[in-house]
């Protein structure tokens, strides 16, 4: 076949500096997406020992948070794939004036987040069948943290927008000193350590806030001072020209995580009628499995600013050795970090949790997610390969038919006619991946994504 991820498309000299390339961008983009995980995962481990219901409050505010970035999703994508495209065309004014344009967006998205601060109550009605203490963790949580949506923002638009240029190393050295900020401050103020007051889950939020600000101010910093965006040389005015072809591309990637995390939601619900600690063990369970696949997510950051450049070249044969050594890539580490997953469980699940019963029942999930890390290295290296040439559409359009008609019946089903409980709804969740990552796949292969590769390097060319 044509498109085969088998087929070697780059000579034996390219073949290792493709790698090299691939495993330079991949580890920064690694480290940071591991740190960015580990704001959320900070609070929910020192809430997990504070309180298991404090702890799944958090993990379902976190949730509607996800569920509410869709246009900052949009900014953050599309910028990414962009500012790539025009640095492979060799385009520096078209880098400077998308620059100004992301800058736009994320102030503009920051203010849209923080408007829903006052709607805050309401987002949780979604959740109907909540015990009180939960409730009111989950409440307290996310009103915080939407007021707190500008330093989230301007983070992820920056990051992005240097990704693009193939910087992966900033956005993760800032990251780790703001996440070593939030674990400190998530300390003090949890537990009321260093003369700071025992504000529970309130404190869990502040630190996260205070944190993310802290991050970014210096990606601000380091924006301005960038040669390839050349800043310095005056304002740009926003167009809308420039910012439609920076949502066009990245607009279908936030509605592929609209309709995911929406999905999540009612997965949420579907698990809350196995019960409170059902639920608990599932957060501890994807929390696990959110760390489990950070070497395939960074393959496939790697894998978008990479094809990105050489699409925004014209040069397909390296496009498609891009996509391949990912792919080789992902497999590697993921199936081994499979490997350790399933036969050491225990130790992760004590990160987030020292109550006997959640361990019991989060092992199960633990273990489930080890034996799928096949599927999880196919779907990523096929976001990075489809996202960086402009194919952000048929992922989104796949994630929806196998959310709505693979996960969420199958887990339903499974959890209120079989009684399966949490297993029942992980073989909904599992099933999801599958038939999610085939489908990804089967598109590739068919070279459909060729047509809007195509169009993306000469819609960027033309921006001014």
């Amino acid at each position: 076949m044509r498109y085969s991820l088998l087929k070697n498309h780059l000579s034996k000299e390219e073949v290792p500096k493709i790698r090299k390339e691939l495993i330079k961008l991949a580890l920064p983009a690694m480290g940071e997406n591991v740190l960015q995980m580990l704001f959320g995962m900070a609070d929910t481990a020192f809430l997990g020992h504070y309180s298991w219901k404090a702890m799944s409050g958090v993990g379902l505010s976190n949730q509607i948070f996800w569920v509410a970035q869709v246009v900052l999703i949009a900014a953050s994508m599309g910028v990414t794939v962009t500012v790539a495209n025009a640095l492979g065309a060799g385009n520096r004014r078209t880098l400077r004036t998308l620059a100004w344009n992301g800058i736009f967006l994320a102030l503009f998205t920051g203010l849209l987040l923080t408007v829903l601060t006052m709607f805050s109550d309401g987002l949780l009605n979604i959740f109907p069948n909540l015990e009180d203490e939960i409730r009111g963790a989950a409440r307290e949580y996310l009103k915080i943290i939407l007021s707190g949506s500008m330093g989230f923002s301007i983070m992820a638009v920056f990051s992005a927008m240097l990704r693009g240029l193939g910087d992966t190393r900033t956005p993760m050295i800032v990251t780790g000193v703001t996440n070593l900020l939030n674990i400190f401050l998530d300390y003090a103020m949890i537990f009321g350590k260093f003369g700071f007051p025992m504000w529970g889950v309130r404190g869990a939020a502040i630190a996260t806030i205070l944190s993310r600000f802290v991050g970014s101010a210096i990606l601000t910093f380091v924006i301005f001072r960038k040669e390839d965006f050349q800043l310095k040389k005056g304002y740009v005015f926003p167009t809308w020209n420039v910012q439609k072809e920076i949502l066009r591309v990245g607009f279908p990637t936030a509605i592929e995580n609209f309709v995911f995390s929406t999905g999540v939601l009612l997965f949420a619900n579907v698990l809350l009628i196995a019960g409170a600690e059902a639920y608990a063990g599932h957060r501890i369970g994807i929390n696990v499995e959110s760390l489990s696949f950070m070497p395939a997510f960074g393959i496939s950051v790697a894998i978008t600013t990479l094809a990105g450049r050489y699409n925004g070249m014209g040069n397909r044969d390296h496009v498609l050795g891009v996509i391949r050594q990912g792919w080789i890539l992902s497999l590697l580490f993921q199936v081994t970090v499979g490997v350790i997953i399933f036969l050491f469980p225990e130790p992760l699940i004590r990160i987030f949790t020292s109550d006997p019963q959640i361990i019991e029942i989060a092992k199960l999930p633990v273990k489930i997610i080890g034996l799928f890390q096949f599927f999880l290295a196919m779907e990523f290296t096929m976001n990075g390969a489809l996202r960086g040439t402009g194919n952000t559409l048929p992922p989104m359009i796949i994630t929806f038919i196998s959310i709505w008609t693979v996960r969420l019946p199958v887990a339903y089903v499974m959890v209120k006619y079989f009684d399966l409980g949490l297993l029942g709804a992980w073989i909904g969740m599992i099933s999801d991946i599958v038939f999610r990552s085939t489908l990804k796949l089967a598109f590739f292969l068919s070279g459909k994504w060729e047509k809007r590769a195509a169009l993306t390097r000469e819609r960027v060319r033309e921006l001014s």
